[in-house]
């Protein structure tokens, strides 16, 4: 549903229209500029600064290369590509896997309408967030794209009631799971 929502299924999704393009590189750059000094250095920072949202999940790009830091370090698989490696759905599973993961480990997620909250903000999951206006409305937005889609989420046989990541086996093996490894650029000579 998340993917529906950010991208309509399509993988190379890149923002939206003018307006929203705009905001969006405006996030990804303050998003940048405000935790480049406290995680790893991305070796394309710059280009991740500018490039907003994107991808089958609408990642900001700097959090999107920042993925893994917290249990990986500078060893974070991603810290070294370029943001458009966000087209690729296999690497676009391994980041959205990673964030859902820190979602059920870190926040009161109550149900799967909560992930999709949590998605967009996670101040949104907390007092006084989880109250107003915005919360409601994501959520609202997210049983009306089920429905869209067709996907029945009271089917407890393939939606779980309570949600946990109690088994995960850590950013690398679901990266290597996911993903194997990323293509080696390249080098002219």
């Amino acid at each position: 549903m998340i993917a529906y929502r950010e991208s309509r299924f399509i993988p190379a999704a890149h923002n939206g229209d003018a307006e929203s393009e705009q905001s969006e590189r405006n996030y990804s750059y303050n998003a940048y500029h405000n935790n480049k000094d406290r995680n790893p250095a991305l070796m394309h920072g710059d280009a991740a600064a500018a490039f907003g949202s994107g991808g089958l999940f609408g990642a900001l790009a700097p959090y999107f290369l920042w993925t893994g830091v917290q249990e990986l370090k500078d060893k974070a698989p991603l810290l070294g590509s370029d943001p458009r490696i966000m087209f690729l759905p296999r690497v676009a599973a391994f980041a959205a896997t990673v964030y859902l993961q820190r979602l059920l480990k870190h926040y009161d997620i109550r149900d799967v309408a909560d992930i999709k909250v949590g998605w967009g903000s996670i101040s949104l999951l907390i007092p006084p967030g989880r109250d107003g206006d915005t919360y409601n409305k994501i959520r609202s937005q997210f049983w009306e794209d089920a429905k869209t889609v067709g996907i029945d989420l009271g089917d407890v046989a393939t939606v779980p009631t309570k949600m946990r990541a109690d088994n995960w086996p850590g950013v690398a093996a679901v990266f290597q799971k996911l993903v194997g490894q990323l293509p080696v650029p390249k080098v002219l000579v």
